[in-house]
């Protein structure tokens, strides 16, 4: 039977539940064929794409051919949902687009209203701030204003990675500088609570071939991770490598609480904030780490985590020397 577009949200419930333990697009348009769906062509793709922007499926791999798997969100609303009324799973929908929005506003308000505030007292006739204190709150209008605005490019940028959107600029550079460009961004960091911040360098002559703006980023978001949380006068090891079977790693360690197994499941997903987090200790919005991945997986490449409680965290950002397929 054909879908009509007006069938978009009991197809979409479809696919979720089409996509089992796994699927690449090739996968998801033969399940639906097995129905008797006959879709126009693209739908597949879209729903694929749907459910990655909901949050409810993500890319695992990324070559030869992209395959999805569902996120944890996907299967609980998978097992809840389309077991019972359609309606019902609507409504566990509407609840994820309502949390989104939700983190969204919490996390913009906050910088919104320090800009607000210092805009104002700027602008205030009766307000006579001297030129020390005209330069801190202009200061702090530009910090905030960047927040907001990393924020939001955060959430593009990852929505446009799951989608294939973003086009790659791949040249060849050492691998070092990049390390050596996020060390040096987050050592005053690192400085004011008295952390050591070490890097081992690979090899010299050391060259691979990627986008190194994005790289860099997502070896800052690593680094940046590893300084939250590990304790003043703590210890973070930035380590990177060129193995002979072609890959390049830029491995982060710290020193900090570590993170359980049931937090190292969820640690890709969208807006998730483990438990060190929740309890306030640490900022934190939960889109570095899936940022990080998605730029990994559109090189080819994955991030290794190896953690237990108590004894410090391990990310690894591994990458094909040699640059990533067209497929990636």
């Amino acid at each position: 039977m054909t879908k009509s577009r007006e069938d978009g949200p009991p197809l979409l419930f479809a696919a979720l539940a089409l996509v089992q333990d796994g699927a690449t697009l090739t996968d998801l348009e033969e399940r639906f064929a097995a129905q008797g769906a006959d879709l126009r062509p693209g739908v597949a793709r879209g729903l694929l794409d749907e459910l990655a922007s909901l949050g409810l499926a993500r890319v695992a791999r990324a070559v030869p051919t992209r395959r999805y798997v569902l996120t944890s969100l996907g299967l609980q609303l998978n097992e809840t949902g389309l077991s019972g009324e359609t309606s019902a799973s609507l409504k566990n929908l509407e609840r994820l687009r309502t949390d989104l929005l939700s983190t969204m506003a919490h996390e913009l308000r906050t910088p919104l209203t320090v800009v607000r505030t210092s805009a104002g007292l700027l602008l205030d006739p009766a307000s006579s701030p001297s030129p020390e204190q005209r330069w801190t709150m202009l200061e702090t209008i530009e910090r905030n204003a960047e927040r907001m605005q990393q924020l939001v490019s955060d959430i593009l940028d990852l929505s446009r990675f799951r989608t294939g959107a973003i086009r790659l600029q791949q040249r060849q550079f050492d691998p070092d500088d990049v390390a050596e460009s996020v060390v040096a961004t987050i050592r005053p960091l690192a400085v004011q609570r008295g952390q050591t911040i070490e890097l081992q360098a690979a090899p010299p002559g050391s060259k691979v071939f990627g986008d190194r703006r994005r790289l860099e980023r997502a070896l800052l978001n690593l680094v940046s991770n590893a300084q939250r949380f590990a304790p003043d006068g703590g210890r973070i090891d930035v380590r990177v490598t060129v193995a002979k079977d072609g890959t390049t790693r830029w491995s982060v360690t710290d020193d900090g609480p570590g993170i359980s197994l049931e937090d190292q499941a969820r640690l890709f997903e969208r807006f998730f904030v483990g438990r060190h987090d929740r309890h306030g200790t640490h900022e934190g919005v939960g889109l570095g780490l899936p940022t990080a991945l998605a730029i990994a997986q559109a090189h080819g490449g994955t991030i290794e985590v190896r953690s237990r409680p108590g004894e410090g965290s391990s990310f690894t950002l591994a990458i094909p020397s040699d640059g990533a397929s067209e497929e990636a």
